[in-house]
Parts: structure tokens; sequence; C-alpha cells
């Protein structure tokens, strides 16, 4: 069976078209990331704006066209935080059902949680007992605790960097009170998140134990792809690429003395990331700061790979 999944989130919307292969898993075969800010804008009274739903929509028309061509014969998209918090979500998905003749899903943010971890775990090369995996979005970051791949416990907060970047960096280059204002909401929002798992009894983590960090989505792989110098985007040199503290320190302090226009000639930052990169950059930091990481392993997998993985199994 060959199955399509798409993630519909705050920044980016993804396409992922792979073949289930009975007892192999799945091989995928297409994909395809458009940078469409549906979260840019954003207002709790207003919802999603209208340019924002145009963008999006034009994006999944053409990810509509592509599952169309390959001749796909399942497709399962889903919306995260931002259309989670809209009022006006029903217009939106009702649009993109009446427009792109694509059925939204809308998921919580605890199986937000759960596909990110299942596909985070997929490509990982490294032994470990336990794993913390985070993903940045653009309207929230989501938590995932590990027993080996099997999850113990998740936690979603709303904590995103579309968001952030429109309120907090409001100068190019971003000036000192700015960057130091943003900080401190970042950790704000990650400290309760320490002390539920210390509620849970699974921090300090026991010294025993392998424990590893892994971050998914756009802004780990942005920082692999910065260190690596990339010039053009390699999944495979991306996925369990390793940064230490002290490195991502260096590149953020790179980022922030630059202007937006200038962000866009480092090596490895995406066009439609340059702004949000520094918000994310912080978050990076504020979670191994806290959780007392000093090496943080990359793996571009996640919701999309998680989706594919419960298609095959259904299908099985």
């Amino acid at each position: 069976m060959r199955a399509a999944s798409i993630d519909i989130g705050t920044n980016t919307i993804r396409l992922l078209v792979a073949d289930c292969q009975n007892n192999e898993g799945f091989k995928p075969i297409f994909r395809k990331e458009l940078i469409t800010r549906l979260g840019g804008g954003f207002a709790s009274e207003g919802g999603i704006s209208e340019a924002a739903m145009a963008r999006t929509i034009d994006g999944l028309k053409d990810f509509q066209k592509i599952i169309t061509k390959l001749r796909t014969d399942e497709v399962i998209a889903v919306a995260t935080s931002v259309v989670r918090r809209a009022l006006n979500k029903d217009t939106f998905i009702e649009k993109v059902r009446k427009e792109a003749g694509i059925e939204i899903h809308l998921i919580s943010g605890v199986t937000e949680a759960m596909l990110a971890a299942k596909g985070a775990l997929l490509p990982l090369q490294e032994a470990f007992d336990h794993a913390l995996i985070f993903d940045i979005g653009g309207g929230s970051t989501e938590f995932i605790f590990t027993k080996g791949t099997r999850h113990i416990t998740m936690e979603s907060i709303d904590l995103g960097v579309v968001h952030l970047a429109e309120v907090f960096l409001l100068n190019d280059p971003p000036q000192k009170n700015e960057l130091v204002a943003l900080d401190k909401t970042i950790q704000a929002k990650i400290q309760p998140v320490k002390q539920r798992f210390r509620d849970y009894g699974l921090y300090p983590f026991k010294p025993d134990c392998r424990v590893i960090l892994i971050g998914i989505a756009g802004t780990p792989t942005t920082l692999a792809a910065i260190d690596l110098k990339l010039v053009k985007y390699e999944r495979t040199r991306v996925t369990n690429h390793t940064l230490n503290s002290g490195r991502i320190v260096e590149i953020f302090q790179q980022l922030t003395k630059k202007t937006a226009a200038e962000r866009l000639l480092i090596a490895g930052l995406q066009k439609g990331r340059e702004d949000l990169i520094i918000p994310g950059v912080l978050i990076v930091k504020g979670i191994m700061n806290t959780f007392g990481f000093s090496t943080l392993r990359v793996i571009d997998s996640g919701i999309l790979e998680g989706i594919m993985l419960s298609i095959h199994h259904q299908e099985r």
C-alpha cells in the first residue's frame, strides 16, 4: 500500500509519501516541506489570518497534486498547535477540505508527542536506557520521556518560535534586552516541565542509566545543518549528528550579531527560518541547561514517520 502523511504545523507543512512493505516497515519515496507560517499574525481573538490560511491552502493544493500523481492509496493529515488554539479552526479545516481535497485530523498535544516519539526513535544509532525527546514547533514544544522505545510520559507546552519571534524580536539584529526578556520567558515555561518530571520521580536522572537528549524538527535540524555547513540540506548527514553545548552557544552568538538578511548567507539556514532560529536556539539552550545535558543528538524524523508507522501497523 502507498500512503501519505501530512503534518500541518504553525510554521511549516510537510509531506511524506511511502510504500508500506508488509513486515519491512515502510520505504519513503517522496518528501516535501513548505514554510507557510500558518501561525503568522495569529491572534487569540481573531485566530488564523486569511493570508496565512491562503498560503497554507496553496501549499496543500500542491501536496494534493503530488499525492494524486503518485497514486497514493491512503492519506492522513494532522494539524497541531495553532489550529488547536484557533477560534476559526473549523473554518480552516472546511476550507482545506473543499479547496485542497484533504481531510484534516486535529490532534492533541499528547498525540502529537506520541507520534513524534515513534518517528524520532526509528533511525537512532545509539544505545540508551532512556531518551528525552523534544520537538520545538511554531506554536508549541513537546517533551517525551522514554524507557527504551516505550514512552513513559509526555508534556506539551505553549512555547512556539513563531509567537516568540513576533512578540520579542522587534529589532534587527535583536537587542540585548530583547534576548534577555525572551530567555526569561522561555525559562519560565520550561521550569514547570522539570518540576513535573520531579513529581513523577523521573528527575534527577539515575546516575547508572544512559539518558540521551534528542532534538527533532526545524530548530535542531537547522543547528546541525549550520554546524555541518550544508549548502544543500542532507537528511542522512543531519540525522544522528551531535552538537555540544559550547558549539550551540557559538552558533547562537553568530546568529544574534547578524541581521535577518545576513543570517540567510549562513550555510545551512533555510529561508523562512532566519528570525525563528533565534528563539528556537534559546529553547534548545534552555532545555539543555534545565535538564543538565551537555550533548544534543539531532534526528530528522518525527510526526510524519510516526504517522506512517501507525498506518503500517494498522495495515498489518
